[in-house]
């Protein structure tokens, strides 16, 4: 099994406690030694990052009682730049995804995120690279390709109302007079 050493010290900043004593266990297994600290909410997160310095920090999107994991993401990145921020959400909401990486964030996973996942985003993270998981990853890619296809809908209403103002049904009639007027034909 791979073995990364990616971090000196990390802050898991998850309000349940089952996922945070897993992913502790995980990055004992894949880094021991290395410090890792575990806060349930916002102003415990605060308080840590107000003291120590982090080289890799996780997020619970939906911290609680109170809290908004985008914005505690925003302010880690503000605090320490350098730090690998991985998004931790029980959702695979696209938007919720999106606004991950808005705030900063290099990485977005599923809290239930199997234990490999887990280390192939911090070789990943190492690397430079970023992570989405690949149910978050469908629904940002279906999110591309409807804003990719957007400019043809667009140019196809731009021609059907052209069509209809010129009283056409095809293209076919309007070659010869845009030909008579210097256009390609």
């Amino acid at each position: 099994m791979f073995r990364p050493q990616p971090f000196f010290s990390a802050l898991v900043v998850e309000s349940d406690p089952a996922v945070a004593s897993r992913l502790n266990s995980v990055l004992g297994v894949l880094a021991p030694g290395r410090c890792v600290v575990l806060v349930p909410t916002r102003e415990e997160a605060d308080a840590m990052l107000d003291t120590l310095s982090f080289d890799l920090v996780f997020v619970d999107m939906q911290l609680y009682p109170i809290g908004d994991g985008a914005s505690l993401i925003a302010d880690v990145r503000a605090m320490q730049p350098r730090a690998r921020i991985i998004a931790l959400s029980d959702t695979d909401d696209r938007d919720l995804a999106l606004s991950a990486f808005a705030s900063g964030a290099t990485g977005y996973l599923l809290s239930e995120a199997e234990d490999a996942e887990i280390a192939y985003a911090l070789r990943a993270l190492t690397s430079g690279g970023a992570v989405l998981d690949p149910r978050v990853a469908r629904h940002v890619v279906a999110m591309f390709a409807e804003t990719l296809a957007e400019p043809i809908r667009t140019s196809d209403f731009h021609a059907d109302g052209a069509f209809r103002k010129l009283e056409l049904r095809s293209l076919t009639p309007a070659i010869p007079e845009g030909t008579r007027h210097g256009l390609p034909g």
